[in-house]
Formats: C-alpha cells, sequence, structure tokens
C-alpha cells in the first residue's frame, strides 16, 4: 500500500497482507439502489458558474447515478440494512481491501498506467468537459486535466467505464468511495484499531471522482471526512465477507 512518489500520508509504501477472502460490488451504489433503503435522499444538483439563480443546476440524482451526499454513518446503515435483507454479512471496505482490489494486481498508479494515460476511457475524472459547469462565459477555473476528454461532465451512471482485471468499475473516479478506516498514519495495521467502527475521527476516502484530477484519484491517493459529513462527491461500494 501507499506510494513513496505522492503526498507524505501515502508514506512509507508497505507491502499488506489481506487475511480473509471477500466479495466486492462491481459498481458504486447508485441512487436507484439507496432509495430502497432511504426513499427520502436526494443526492440533488451540482451548481454551475455564473448560473441563472432560477436553475438549480445540473442534477446528479437520477436512478443510476451513483448516490452521494450520503454520510459514512448513513452507508453503513445502508450495510446494516443490506445484510438483515439478505443475511450474509455486508459492510464497507477497509483501506486495504479497497486499496487492494483498485490495483488488481497492479503497481501502476492506476490500473490503467500512470499519469499521462489518456484516461477517458476508463475513468470519469476532471478534465476538459469540466469546462461546461459554467453556464455562461467565464474565467476557467475549475481544476482539470485538459489533455483528455472523457465525455462526461459530471457523474455519469455507474459501469460506463472500462473495468480492471477483476472485473470492478469507477474504482477512480465518478465518486470517491467511503471506507470503514480511520485515516491513521501507515504503515498500515489492520489490528491497531484504525477499523473500530466505535473510533472518533475522519474516515478515509478513497479513489477520486468527476471533480479531481488524475492525482488526487490514484490507486494510493487518501482524503478523509469526518463521519457525519455528506459531501457532493462522495459516495460508496459494499463488500460482502463471507
Amino acid at each position: 500500500m501507499g506510494d513513496s512518489n505522492a503526498s507524505l500520508d501515502e508514506h512509507p509504501r508497505a507491502p499488506v497482507r489481506i487475511r480473509k477472502p471477500f466479495l466486492m460490488a462491481r459498481l458504486e451504489v447508485s441512487n436507484e439502489l439507496f432509495k430502497l433503503y432511504d426513499k427520502d435522499h436526494d443526492t440533488a444538483y451540482i451548481s454551475m458558474t455564473n448560473k441563472d439563480q432560477s436553475n438549480r443546476g445540473h442534477p446528479i440524482n437520477s436512478p443510476r447515478q451513483p448516490v452521494a451526499r450520503v454520510s459514512w454513518q448513513e452507508a453503513n446503515g445502508f450495510c446494516r440494512w443490506l445484510s438483515e435483507k439478505t443475511g450474509r454479512k455486508f459492510s464497507l471496505p477497509t483501506e486495504a481491501q479497497w486499496e487492494w482490489a483498485c490495483r488488481a494486481g497492479t503497481a501502476t498508479p492506476f490500473f490503467y498506467g500512470d499519469y499521462n494515460v489518456d484516461f477517458g476511457q476508463y475513468a470519469n475524472l476532471a478534465d476538459i468537459s469540466i469546462e461546461k459547469l459554467a453556464l455562461r462565459d467565464s474565467p476557467p477555473w475549475h481544476p482539470k486535466d485538459n489533455r483528455f476528454n472523457d465525455g462526461i461532465m459530471i457523474t455519469s451512471n455507474t459501469g460506463k467505464y472500462q473495468s480492471n482485471a477483476w472485473g470492478l468499475r469507477d474504482m477512480h473516479g465518478n465518486v470517491a468511495e467511503w471506507t470503514r478506516s480511520l485515516q491513521k498514519k501507515y504503515p498500515y495495521n489492520d489490528e491497531d484499531g484504525r477499523n473500530d467502527m466505535a473510533a472518533q475521527g475522519k474516515r478515509a476516502v478513497r479513489g477520486g471522482s468527476w471533480y479531481d484530477r488524475p492525482y488526487r484519484a490514484s490507486s494510493a491517493y487518501r482524503l478523509a471526512y469526518e463521519p457525519y459529513q455528506k459531501v457532493y462527491n462522495v459516495g460508496f461500494r459494499v463488500i460482502c465477507e463471507e
């Protein structure tokens, strides 16, 4: 886990053993699926730059788009609900499980290569199309990698882009994903309390989103939010441990 050439919280790079088998959802949880648990949830809209105030912005609440603006606490509530419905044990992945699944056997920053690979067919990241967030002409202030175009301005329907070698889609980009883990210092250790569900502190978010440039969406990049926060570009996917 980690990247010795990246930000300090990704240091030191060290091997980690995944000790138990698990299944991971191929796709991020969609609005449609989450509404089976919470019928009142609304992922809502992405605001536009220089927008007409009568227009709420770009909708990200269609059935097949990934759910967002969902807290870590709500994501875990969904996992408990799904476990009760199915009789199987669902949860958020730990940081180690998430990174192992994202890498799918690779050692490069992304399962599809390095930062210079055109991500257009693999990931929904901050690309040239994000300029369309401005309703009228304005300075191009949205951070982006304008070398590439993934064809989508905001979140896409889940599963649009090519999968990694293990059949998982949208591990990089679309929405960032909650993990079970506290964002504690590396080297990673499953036994140091970072995966204690009752522990206090920020929880790690992985994978980056449609609003993030590639360096914020690599297999190793780490971000964290308070467990009660509902962030416009953060959703989740589930694992099933047998």
